[in-house]
């Protein structure tokens, strides 16, 4: 069993490449984790986001999800909302993309990077 408390996710990133990855990845997320990153770049670039692979419960994601906005969390444009994919690729239109992991109280999967 792991809790909340075994893990930490999340934060702000600013560089011209990386990896985001779910906690515990390749292993199981944890239940109930909620993760926000807030990437940016240098003024006058964009932010490209490549799933490699993805895969979380449920097919239509609403249960555990990765969204994408294209800007800060919330407020701004969502670019998509996804629970498994492999390749998939989002563009920001500024140099902040903020990226939200979700996973409920059910299931666990291996997530993704």
């Amino acid at each position: 069993f792991l809790s909340a408390a075994n893990y930490s996710c999340g934060g702000l990133l600013s560089y011209s490449s990386g990896t985001l990855q779910s906690p515990f990845y390749p292993g199981n997320y944890p239940n109930n984790a909620d993760c926000v990153w807030e990437i940016y770049v240098r003024s006058n670039f964009r932010i490209t986001l490549t799933f490699r692979d993805i895969q979380m419960q449920g097919g239509r994601c609403l249960s555990d999800y990765v969204e994408v906005y294209d800007g800060p969390l919330r407020t701004s444009p969502l670019l998509g909302k996804i629970c498994s994919a492999s390749l998939r690729t989002y563009t920001s239109s500024s140099n902040l993309m903020t990226v939200h992991f979700h996973s409920n109280s059910q299931y666990t999967y291996r997530g993704g990077d």
